[in-house]
């Protein structure tokens, strides 16, 4: 009992009882590596009430506060330096107070991480939840995923604005996207349970512009419950990055499943620019690998495409040309592929292109039939 009330002359009782919910969350986050079961436990039960929480706590504010901590960090982190000066005038006892203090926001992260998206990457893939079948892809079944999507887009171009610099196009602020999708969302929670739904907004990134160097286009930061979103890229790449990070929003951790149910949402919008959005953002990346198949079969889909979304997707292409090759993108990519594979994603930033498997296995499961 002594050597109890000793710490707590040194540790205050708040940051006790955070290092104690640490020390469980370590706990959780081990058995969710291992176990499959406890990761559906803890993301469609235990995470579930928590993520709009966190949404909600900072959806009062219309900028990023994540992208405002980044910005100010030099000035709070040389703050916590002069406060580590004073303390340790002040004593032994202050210090070791002032550094539980700083361990403390460091566990806030972690226990954040684990209460509300880490089950993300472990728990039952997307494809087993949606019943889907698995399809050995080939040459064929990418030329056909592609012929489907390229006369989707095909079917909504004459509904599609297209700008001067035949880029397509929408007039809606990010609130009234951010309204849409979640009308979307609202649709494809009722046909797919799995994938739940709540209020909440977007958040414009204000350094999106120099972000576009790092080739993302969009980042959900737990801590804080925001979706970040990259404003800068051309709109139906916006469009389908906004789904995608409402889709971690929801607990949807890998990349490959927030791909896919950004695709899946935007489909199912009542806009025609939204759907326009998530039928070409995933029609580039089948059609890639398509190209890798058989690059005869893919210009036969290419062209086979109204002459407008040709340019728009030259114009993508024209627009990222200032920004492909970049030493941002080469460290962000490298840190980003890290973290994915140190929470089970073996194939790291490549996941991202495995939206393909899952395009694929849809149409050939729920279309095609």
């Amino acid at each position: 009992m002594k050597f109890f009330n000793k710490v707590k002359e040194y540790v205050p009782r708040w940051a006790l009882i955070i290092f104690a919910l640490t020390f469980i969350s370590g706990i959780m986050l081990v058995i969710e590596k291992y176990s499959v079961g406890f990761a559906d436990f803890v993301n469609d039960v235990l995470s579930r009430p928590v993520r709009p929480i966190m949404a909600w706590l900072t959806a009062w504010l219309p900028i990023s506060l994540a992208e405002i901590l980044i910005i100010i960090s030099p000035f709070w982190i040389g703050f916590l330096i002069y406060l580590a000066y004073k303390k340790a005038k002040q004593g032994i006892k202050q210090t070791v107070r002032y550094i539980s203090f700083l361990l403390c926001i460091i566990c806030f992260i972690f226990i954040s991480f684990v209460w509300t998206y880490s089950s993300g990457y472990y728990n039952t893939k997307l494809d087993t939840k949606l019943g889907f079948n698995k399809v050995n892809i080939g040459k064929t079944e990418l030329y056909e995923t592609s012929v489907w999507l390229s006369e989707k887009l095909n079917s909504l171009a004459d509904d599609v604005s297209y700008g001067e610099n035949n880029a397509s196009y929408t007039d809606m602020s990010y609130d009234e996207l951010s309204k849409d999708i979640y009308h979307a969302y609202s649709k494809v929670s009722s046909q797919y349970g799995i994938i739940h739904n709540f209020p909440s907004r977007i958040k414009p990134i204000m350094l999106s512009e120099p972000m576009t160097y790092t080739h993302i286009s969009g980042v959900y930061t737990f801590m804080t419950g925001e979706s970040n979103l990259n404003v800068n890229y051309p709109d139906f790449i916006v469009v389908s990055s906004l789904a995608h990070e409402f889709a971690h929003q929801r607990g949807i951790a890998r990349e490959e499943e927030a791909n896919f149910v950004s695709f899946l949402v935007c489909t199912s919008s009542d806009d025609p620019f939204i759907q326009y959005s998530g039928y070409l953002d995933v029609f580039l990346t089948v059609s890639d690998h398509l190209f890798d198949a058989d690059p005869d079969l893919y210009f036969q889909v290419i062209n086979s495409l109204d002459i407008r979304i040709r340019k728009d997707m030259k114009s993508y292409s024209e627009f990222f040309d200032k920004y492909r090759d970049s030493k941002a993108s080469d460290v962000a990519g490298s840190v980003n592929d890290k973290f994915l594979q140190a929470n089970g994603q073996e194939n790291g930033t490549k996941s991202y292109g495995m939206v393909t498997d899952l395009c694929v296995a849809y149409y050939y499961d729920l279309i095609k039939e």
